[in-house]
């Protein structure tokens, strides 16, 4: 399996703590529930990685077919990718063990919808700080969609015919990445947050932190009777990499619904919808994935129909 390097799990892991988010997990138990312990560690981080910039995970075994896959904006530009996994370049095993440390502690300490700064001492051979956070439970759909009132969001009170949002988990940066502070306030903030992790014999020190209004990432659930579909929804400043492991069959298809470019991928377990969305005035993007885990409840025609709801 190929590792990662430290520049880019820090640009991104740094930023937020999946935490309860249901999707990614789910869709990756039944992709590598067979694959061995090893893999599983490293798909932790890998999907971690890709999850928080809605670069969402397949998998297949017929990777040369969908290598150069795509999908393209009205204009003709790019807005996601397929690249191989083993291009994700190499993490550092010290990173990987501090970022976990460190997510541990985010989710033992904070209470839903709060942020803080991180400072551990294991694993830190460079000093560095880690921001976790925890997302917000909403299940009134009027209080969730005021929040995001002016995020050109869209999360619909139903999808197609008859599934009603049932609850979403939400993440919002924290003011410290929205704004970061200048590099010379960041290491004072390092620095202070060690000496005050040796003095407390603890390995560890925390800085609360605020949340902004700005969203990162949503999962929101609709259901109708027993059955349930999943949108996951994030923003990237920019278009996404989608990065393609080999382990698990799955087939993969564009397609163009009202004039959007959509990815249909079916696998075992399941079947989902991708799309993009650009946000006006600005270049960065939400990306939409629609997924459900049936595997056999619905077919790339009904999933369009609940997908069109979307689609302004």
């Amino acid at each position: 399996m190929p590792s990662y390097k430290d520049t880019e799990l820090k640009e991104i892991l740094l930023k937020e703590d999946l935490g309860d988010v249901d999707l990614s997990g789910r869709v990756m138990k039944q992709l590598y529930a067979e694959q061995h312990k090893k893999e599983r560690f490293f798909m932790k981080y890998k999907v971690g990685i890709l999850v928080i910039t809605g670069m969402l995970l397949t998998a297949s075994s017929g990777f040369a077919a969908v290598h150069y896959q795509s999908l393209s904006n009205k204009k003709g530009e790019i807005t996601l990718q397929v690249k191989p996994a083993a291009e994700f370049q190499e993490v550092q095993a010290e990173d990987i063990r501090r970022l976990d440390y460190s997510r541990e502690l985010g989710e033992e300490l904070l209470e839903e919808g709060t942020a803080a700064i991180f400072y551990v001492l294991p694993h830190n051979p460079d000093g560095v700080t880690d921001t976790r956070f925890k997302p917000v439970r909403y299940t009134d759909l009027a209080s969730l969609q005021a929040k995001l009132s002016g995020q050109s969001v869209t999360v619909a009170e139903r999808l197609g015919d008859g599934y009603s949002f049932h609850s979403a988990s939400v993440h919002f940066e924290p003011v410290n990445l929205v704004h970061p502070p200048a590099p010379e306030e960041a290491a004072a903030t390092a620095d202070r947050l060690r000496k005050q992790a040796e003095q407390s014999g603890k390995d560890y020190a925390m800085l609360p932190v605020e949340l902004s209004d700005r969203l990162l990432s949503l999962t929101a659930a609709y259901r109708k009777g027993n059955q349930e579909v999943t949108l996951h929804i994030s923003r990237t400043n920019g278009p996404v990499t989608q990065y393609i492991d080999e382990q698990v069959d799955f087939t993969s298809e564009k397609l163009v619904v009202k004039g959007v470019e959509m990815l249909f991928t079916k696998y075992r377990g399941g079947n989902n919808l991708t799309w993009t969305a650009g946000i006006p005035g600005s270049r960065e993007m939400l990306h939409y994935q629609l997924d459900e885990m049936s595997g056999q409840d619905y077919t790339k025609d009904e999933l369009v129909r609940l997908a069109e709801t979307l689609l302004k």
